[in-house]
């Protein structure tokens, strides 16, 4: 695979559409070796879908019908399967949401991480088997060697997602696609899986794209942030950036929506009013103005465009400059 200086990953002007509608809408962003993007949003925004557009995943109805998934100097979106098959889990690797319904039932966890080991690699069974059980090692799963010949239902929800992650990392990729994969877990075991997460990061120079609409764990895992809002990215900046001046008012609430210790006693959190409309109900302008307080007659009528604010901030919005404001006086 030809090498460069630029980002591993780059989504380019992404385009996805199911019968005819776009449910994504030229996406665009970056990850860095050893950074991780969170792509943040309400259900329904198009976050799962752009992140199996990134391995040739999509469901039969939908289909990329503009737009570039660069891995280095490759295009994902125009690999045929038989050459996508190659680079999928060697290049890039996906960690699913619900890693009890990923898991085959029926063979034991150390045969799935070998197998995913062999498919890219000539090597005995023996030797997959061993670098099988370094993974789960690796991974911070005690008694490796017993636990590769267990089954899934015999393992906790927090071990079943370490075997998802061991079955994601061991053919060692640039990047690695994380959908939602700490959603189904307890706060303990999120927060050690996000700890397992930094740790690989920091160790192997991966890139992920780091899928949630938590933003708690955005505070704790990422470096950059994306807020898509129905299949269009409203925000991208750096993490520090987002939290302490959000410039879009879809970010904005979403930030206030998040508990905090310093709320008074019986203090309400914030909601934002109405639900992400349905791919085919889009506004012609701004997606989110009928949700949005800030709202009058141009963003109706205009789509307004990512725009660069500065070190790395973009967001498409009218009032970028009015939100900005409201968040300084409310820090």
């Amino acid at each position: 695979m030809t090498m460069s200086n630029a980002p591993p990953l780059r989504v380019e002007n992404l385009t996805i559409a199911i019968d005819g509608a776009s449910v994504v809408d030229g996406v665009s962003f970056s990850v860095a070796a050893g950074e991780v993007v969170a792509l943040v949003g309400e259900s329904g925004c198009g976050k799962s879908l752009t992140a199996l557009a990134l391995l040739g995943l999509l469901p039969g109805a939908a289909r990329i019908v503009r737009g570039r998934v660069m891995l280095d100097e490759v295009d994902l979106a125009s690999l045929p399967e038989g050459k996508m098959r190659h680079l999928r889990g060697r290049e890039i690797s996906i960690i699913f949401q619900e890693p009890t319904a990923s898991l085959d039932p029926l063979a034991t966890v150390g045969s799935q991480i070998a197998e995913a080991y062999a498919l890219h690699h000539r090597v005995s069974r023996s030797e997959a088997r061993t670098k099988a059980k370094e993974m789960l090692v690796a991974v911070g799963i005690p008694d490796a060697g017993r636990r590769l010949g267990q089954y899934p239902f015999e393992l906790s929800g927090g071990m079943c997602q370490r075997i998802m992650i061991a079955i994601a990392l061991i053919c060692d990729p640039r990047v690695l696609v994380a959908d939602e994969p700490t959603t189904a877990l307890d706060v303990t075991i999120q927060a050690q899986i996000l700890d397992l997460m930094k740790r690989l990061v920091a160790e192997r120079g991966t890139g992920i794209v780091f899928i949630t609409h938590d933003m708690g764990v955005v505070a704790d895992i990422a470096d950059r942030v994306a807020v898509m809002y129905a299949g269009r990215i409203a925000e991208v900046a750096p993490v520090d950036h987002l939290f302490a001046r959000p410039c879009h008012p879809y970010t904005a609430l979403l930030l206030a929506a998040v508990p905090r210790l310093d709320l008074k006693p019986k203090q309400l959190l914030a909601t934002i009013e109405g639900k992400v409309p349905a791919a085919g109900d889009f506004n012609d302008g701004c997606r989110f103005a009928d949700r949005c307080p800030l709202a009058g007659e141009r963003c109706r009528v205009e789509t307004p465009p990512l725009v660069e604010l500065g070190r790395g901030h973009r967001t498409a919005c009218w009032h970028a400059d009015r939100v900005a404001a409201l968040a300084g006086s409310a820090a």
